[in-house]
């Protein structure tokens, strides 16, 4: 097992012990001094009391592992809100939010913005000012939470 593996599955384990879900997983910077990085949510988002306390777990599980010896940077956070709504959790915390999604449509790339009325695992369910959209979930390149500026 390689080190993004185990940080995954570390950063998998103390999530799911403390109720968050572990989003993604990411190493990057140089071999000497790579930089960590866990982002974790759930569906009511995450404080930054939590981020500090699974940080604290999970460093003390890499210090105590010879497959990251030597300095690091562990970064945890929260995916942040320009992310793409991957899991049902996700979608879930944003019914009736707007989003922007832009999915394939007989080939075409196509870009719609409505309300988040629904999901299920085949399809998300959009109210949009001109009607109602069912999109395939298989055919989602992106779907955001439209953020008004």
């Amino acid at each position: 097992m390689d080190r993004e593996e185990k940080l995954q599955n570390i950063a998998g384990k103390i999530c799911e012990a403390n109720n968050l879900y572990l989003v993604e997983t990411r190493i990057r910077g140089d071999v000497r001094q790579p930089v960590f990085e866990v982002f974790a949510d759930s569906e009511q988002g995450i404080t930054l009391a939590q981020c500090e306390n699974i940080t604290r777990q999970i460093q003390d599980e890499l210090d105590m592992d010879d497959d990251f010896v030597g300095q690091y940077r562990l970064d945890v956070s929260s995916p942040g809100v320009d992310r793409s709504l991957t899991f049902d959790y996700e979608f879930s915390k944003n019914i009736g939010q707007t989003l922007n999604v832009t999915y394939q449509n007989k080939g075409e790339k196509v870009t719609v913005k409505g309300k988040l009325t629904g999901f299920d695992d085949n399809t998300i369910h959009l109210q949009m000012d001109k009607g109602e959209a069912d999109i395939p979930r298989v055919d989602i390149d992106q779907a955001k939470v439209h953020i008004p500026w």
